[in-house]
């Protein structure tokens, strides 16, 4: 029972107040109205009574009774600090009795911490949390989507738009320069794929973001834990949910190319600057000419539809569901189909036995239609669409498109139309759990789970034939396999005591795990013909059929243990040590051993806080602990062979051979991370204001890199990899939350996170950079070396344009050496970083930095009677992008397309500009090399989700028993912020190459209107 006499005089000034204001003056005739207002066999004091909509109200006296003025058809709302309000319709009635619930507040909610779970307020540890509500507010495919902008301390990207696409998830920055992915736990079982899960199905997501919480799960945990609960049913309910949702999307954003006209105008002054004769006669005939963007995109639906029907008594509960997503593809070939069905059922077969599975089917189709953004910014607008006999009869229908006339880009609507890719995914994910209960505090668990999956993938190229730079002589097909089967099982005793002000949670137990992929692929060439019946293997020429496979499987072996003490409520302290043992290591160094250690102080409940009655909660926390990484290939301790194909003699004879295929190290071990963090927890008037603070140190070592070989062994052989590399990441994140509700029926809760994390490496193999990155004309586009930041932008550094002869001829050495001569005016001028007197390859520096300053979300929430209204803005701020499609469509030359009004943006004389380089179609002076010109402002604010929503009030549902109905139109990606020239800024990628635009799929914006209904 809450301490009522606490809170009496906050409610007795609240009511006084709405009393002594504006009193309402009623139309109606009025009655008086008593009552009495209770918790379960308690009296409440001071419990506040408002007519709703007005400022008139009462207070109940010490035994908890009130008395009232009110008409017929007034609404009373009863509220009370530290419990739920209620709204009740008098309806004529003069006596009105009230049994109000105790609120669930933020402090006593349960937070899923692996094998396990604790009530919030014993947390010691730094765990992100949201509820699935929240998620099922977004109309995306997957969980990964879903979950950007939400918590602090998590960035999600969204690697573009393409139907059914994942975003990339960085938890606390990049832990590695290999894979950076989250260990995702789903209701107690480890796996590193959810796209099969439906984001309505869950109950819960916790991020466990420090060591000293995800340590428990060891050799997978190295960068963070991400810990999803799907609901269950609950007692005594059975409910029946359906969820629809229609959405409509459109580009976000259009790229702004220049149409024909333009197009001819700015290539004839490539021409004319260069010396050479304007090759358009009349940019004026071409007109507009072709829009690529508007040929090969579309205005696309997306449809998504869940229903689950669940029961539940004291003995059983069973919780089932089916859903269907269907989203097409913005840009036209594309899409993405999604069945799920699940069923979660729980058996009280004894008080001390209770036994139950979980099962989920998940079918899925994609269809991977090229990805043509890249083409359409480069392709030539004058070009038509059709050849001009594209209709005649008899002629092969992949043979109708006009072929490009200058550059080597294919035609895009050609390309659409011979692209056969499509990908199927079965997967059978589920579990079978026995749990005990042995008495005095002591419980048990058996959990064996599986994941199974079947992926196929096929492919066709048909013949065509347009001109002799674009054809296809002999068709083609391919089909790919890959089975897996993961299985998982845990065995577990827990043991919870209290005594006093102690109290004792224990873990321990033993996991194993097996993960084996089966893959088989086959191509064959020369099919009889293009018809849809024929694209299979076994309708091509015998002598052309290719086929491989391989095996690849590894298994791990954990103990683990857990203790939460907890004195008082007020000294908290959580210890944990797990070993694994992993197939991926040689005997020697097949165990890691990961502990970790983690406390915290609830200042808040010493006794002399207990007149502080603005201070809700003070929390201080600090935790360390070890977290390992075996993420390498099953193969790596081996030096293998492989197939290599021969062709010999001018008949090209193709002969099998085999040649060195890897290079293997007996001696890798695993790659640890060792974590830091100190933080706060603060609550303010009774949790109305939440704020909570992190600073965290990370630091990889023995960091599992491949390294480089002498190149005397020749291209064959793979990289080998090594225990040589050491990271280290540090940052912050800071949480604000506000929630507030009024007794006129308006409501709001928001909340504010922000994070940092700087990344540096401080160790590489033998001190060596590494490079990655290459692009069709620019070369190495990241460099990550000692002391730097992982996958940072490095090339040539900009001073500017020249502006006449004299600038170019006074640019010199200190000896008076031009250092620029074959530069014109309006040429780039670099700067001679090392100062050699020479412009070069040595004058390369750091030029950008994929790691934002910050990154943040804001989620905003309001209600007001049935109305509810949620938005959510995402968006970063000091990171650098690189526009890749500028090589290209930014210099004017070899007569690819470009942006539009570059014919104004270029230099064109003294003092027109000082950024964009003279239009030439010979560029002697190498401007556009890779230099800073590349490098953009990632930093942005995006409105990701709004969603407005309207819930039928209930005099109206139970009329049709139905306990809610929802309506909601909404829309995702409505608008970004930004200085960025691309169509997204927000760019995923490795921990090599962030930051890049390569032209990507275009992110759409989503418009939605949908229902959530319940019986």
């Amino acid at each position: 029972m809450k301490n009522i006499s606490r809170h009496y005089y906050v409610s007795l000034v609240i009511a006084l107040l709405n009393i002594l204001h504006f009193p309402s003056v009623y139309a109606q005739e009025t009655i008086n109205i008593t009552g009495k207002v209770q918790s379960g066999n308690e009296m409440l004091p001071g419990v506040s009574i408002v007519i709703q909509g007005t400022t008139t109200g009462t207070i109940t006296n010490i035994d908890g009774e009130y008395s009232i003025q009110a008409s017929s058809t007034d609404i009373l709302v009863f509220s009370f600090v530290g419990f739920k309000s209620v709204q009740e319709p008098v309806n004529g009635r003069n006596i009105i009795n009230i049994n109000l619930e105790e609120e669930l507040t933020e402090l006593s909610e349960v937070i899923a911490i692996g094998y396990g779970s604790v009530q919030k307020k014993d947390l010691t540890s730094a765990i992100s949390t949201v509820k699935g509500d929240e998620l099922a507010k977004r109309n995306v495919a997957n969980v990964s989507q879903a979950l950007q902008g939400q918590l602090a301390g998590v960035q999600v990207s969204s690697n573009g738009g393409s139907p059914g696409s994942e975003a990339s998830i960085l938890i606390r920055g990049i832990s590695t320069i290999n894979n950076n992915n989250p260990l995702y736990v789903v209701d107690d079982v480890p796996m590193d794929d959810i796209s099969w899960l439906n984001p309505k199905d869950i109950e819960n997501v916790q991020v466990l973001k420090d060591a000293s919480a995800s340590a428990i799960f060891g050799s997978r945990a190295s960068n963070g834990v991400i810990v999803i609960e799907t609901r269950k049913a609950k007692d005594g309910r059975t409910t029946i949910s359906i969820d629809a949702t229609y959405s409509i999307q459109d580009a976000a954003k259009k790229p702004d190319m220049a149409d024909a006209t333009e197009y001819a105008k700015i290539v004839n002054k490539a021409a004319t600057n260069s010396g050479s004769d304007a090759p358009f006669a009349d940019p004026e005939a071409f007109g507009k000419g072709t829009d690529w963007w508007d040929e090969v995109t579309q205005l696309a639906p997306i449809q998504n539809y869940s229903l689950s029907i669940n029961k539940g008594t004291e003995d059983m509960k069973i919780a089932s569901g089916f859903s269907y997503f269907n989203q097409d593809g913005l840009v036209k070939g594309g899409g993405y189909e999604r069945i799920t069905m699940k069923l979660n059922t729980e058996y009280k077969l004894a008080k001390w036995l209770t036994v139950g599975q979980n099962l989920s089917l998940s079918k899925d189709k994609t269809d991977n239609g090229p990805n043509l953004v890249w083409d359409v910014q480069r392709v030539e607008p004058n070009v038509p669409v059709y050849l001009p006999d594209y209709e005649q009869e008899g002629k092969n229908k992949y043979s109708i498109y006009h072929p490009t006339l200058y550059t080597d880009v294919p035609n895009p609507m050609g390309t659409l139309a011979r692209s056969f890719s499509e990908t199927d995914y079965l997967r059978t994910i589920g579990n079978m759990f026995a749990k005990f209960d042995f008495g005095h505090g002591i419980t048990a668990e058996s959990k064996f789970a599986f994941y199974l999956s079947e992926w196929e993938d096929n492919d066709f190229g048909p013949t065509y034939f347009i001109e002799s730079t674009d054809y296809n002589n002999e068709n083609w097909v391919t089909r790919s396999h890959n089975n897996r089967t993961q299985f998982t099982w845990n065995n577990l005793v827990h043991y919870t005591k209290q005594l006093n002000k102690h109290k004792l949670n224990a873990t321990a137990g033993m996991t194993m795990e097996s993960d084996e992929n089966r893959y088989l692929y086959g191509e064959g060439y020369n099919a009889p013909n293009n018809h849809p019946d024929l694209r299979y293997i076994d309708s091509t020429e015998d002598t052309k059929r290719f086929a491989s496979g391989s095996n690849n499987k590894s298994t791990r072996q954990s103990f683990l243990a857990r203790a939460n003490y907890s004195f008082g409520d007020k000294y908290l302290l959580t210890a944990s040590f797990r070993a694994d043992a992993s197939s991926r290591f040689n005997k020697e160094n097949r165990w890691g051993y990961f502990p970790s250690v983690s406390g915290a102080w609830n200042l808040a409940e010493e006794d002399f806080m207990e007149n502080v009655q603005w201070l809700s909660q003070a929390k201080l926390r600090a935790g360390w602990g070890q977290v390992g990484n075996d993420n390498i290939n099953n193969d790596a301790l081996l030096t293998t062979l492989g197939r290599t194909v021969y062709v010999f003699g001018t008949e090209r004879d193709i002969n099998l051979g085999q040649a060195p295929a890897s290079v293997g190290n007996a001696d890798l071990q695993w790659e640890t991370v060792e974590d830091m963090n100190i933080g706060a927890d603060l609550g303010f008037w009774n949790q109305r204001l939440t704020a909570s603070v992190d600073y965290f140190e990370r630091r990889s070592k023995d960091m599992l890199l491949a390294t480089s070989i002498p190149y005397y062994l020749g291209s064959a052989w793979s990289t080998p990899y090594a225990n040589i590399g050491t990271l280290t990441t540090k940052g912050f994140e800071i949480i604000l939350t506000y929630r507030k509700e009024y007794a006129s029926g308006f409501r709001m809760t928001h909340s504010l996170n922000v994070s940092k994390a700087s990344s540096k490496i401080t160790k590489l193999v033998e001190g060596e950079a590494i490079w990655s990155g290459n692009h069709q004309r620019l070369e190495n586009l990241t460099r990550t070396v000692e002391d730097g930041v992982a996958g940072e932008f490095y090339g040539m550094v900009t001073d500017g344009i020249f502006q006449n002869e004299s600038e170019v001829i006074n640019y010199t050495d200190e000896f008076g050496n031009i250092l620029q001569p074959h530069a014109q005016p309006g040429d780039m001028r670099f700067k001679d970083v090392n100062g050699d007197g020479q412009i070069n390859a040595d004058d390369r520096d750091v030029i950008g930095n994929p790691e934002a300053d910050f990154t943040f979300g804001v989620n905003m929430n309001f209600g007001y009677k049935n109305f509810d209204l949620s938005m959510l803005f995402t968006g970063s701020y000091g990171n650098d992008v690189l526009n890749a499609v500028k090589p290209y469509a930014g210099t004017g030359s070899e007569r690819y397309n470009s942006f539009a009004g570059l014919l104004e943006k270029a230099w064109d004389g003294e003092g027109s500009t000082n950024t964009q380089p003279r239009l030439a179609a010979v560029d002697n002076n190498n401007n556009f090399i890779y230099s800073d010109y590349y490098i953009e402002d990632g930093s942005h604010l995006r409105l990701k989700s709004l969603q407005l929503g309207y819930s039928l009030p209930k005099s109206w549902l139970d009329r049709v028993q139905i306990s809610n109905a929802r309506l909601f139109i909404g829309g995702e990606n409505l608008f970004t912020l930004t200085s960025f020239d691309g169509l997204d800024v927000d760019l995923g990628g490795s921990a090599l190459e962030r930051g890049i635009d390569w032209g990507q799929y275009p992110l759409p914006r989503i418009f939605m209107v949908g229902a959530n209904i319940s019986f």
